[in-house]
């Protein structure tokens, strides 16, 4: 399997995950003939709308989508392959069979692939970290996004561990400038010294309701 970084210079991400996958599917139809009539027809597209989920099936229609934006970070691609076999077992399954059930399993493994219902890779984009401050001992804290605009709007306390302070955000700004106001932090000179917090694993906790 080339590498994206290898043939980048040729072609588009989407264009080479695109002639992978269907190379999948095409040794699928060669090792498996008792499933030709199940795959024949299937389109496979990759789909930059497919954040959250690696990949996507419709047993009826016989369509699979793919997740650009998952599978254009390198560190994902190992998976890439697994993925194509997992839509294909439902497209095999049919429609009748339940989802991630028992015969979908049997026939997902038959395929090669790793018989899992769920996937934790990224995708790229998301994931961003925000930087709050303890209003006792003014220490940098990185959080994720969710947490941050948590923090933002009051919804509820996140108190530091290391001393038990309340976690607020640095300014003012609107949570949609979150990502311009990373820009903005990673200029200040605090962020040599929450590289260092980060390393030495400042830790959080949260109280309050659900």
């Amino acid at each position: 399997m080339a590498s994206l970084a290898d043939q980048g210079n040729t072609a588009t991400v989407a264009d080479l995950l695109q002639s992978e996958a269907d190379e999948v599917l095409a040794e699928v139809w060669q090792k498996f003939p008792h499933y030709r009539d199940h795959i024949q027809g299937t389109s496979i597209r990759i789909s930059g709308r497919l954040t959250s989920s690696a990949g996507n099936a419709c047993p009826k229609r016989k369509q699979i989508g793919l997740s650009l934006p998952i599978f254009s970070l390198e560190e994902n691609r190992g998976e890439f392959r697994n993925t194509v076999l997992h839509e294909l077992a439902h497209v095999i399954a049919g429609p009748a069979v339940r989802a991630h059930g028992v015969e979908w399993r049997r026939i997902f493994l038959e395929l090669g692939g790793n018989g899992k219902r769920t996937h934790q890779m990224r995708a790229k984009g998301r994931h961003h970290r925000h930087t709050v401050h303890c209003e006792k001992c003014h220490d940098p804290i990185e959080v994720g996004t969710r947490m941050r605009n948590s923090i933002a709007k009051g919804r509820r306390d996140y108190l530091h561990v290391g001393c038990g302070g309340v976690l607020t955000c640095p300014t003012e700004a609107p949570v949609e400038s979150a990502e311009s106001s990373d820009r903005e932090e990673e200029s200040s000179s605090w962020i040599s010294d929450l590289s260092k917090k980060i390393q030495q694993g400042t830790l959080f906790r949260f109280f309050g309701g659900s």
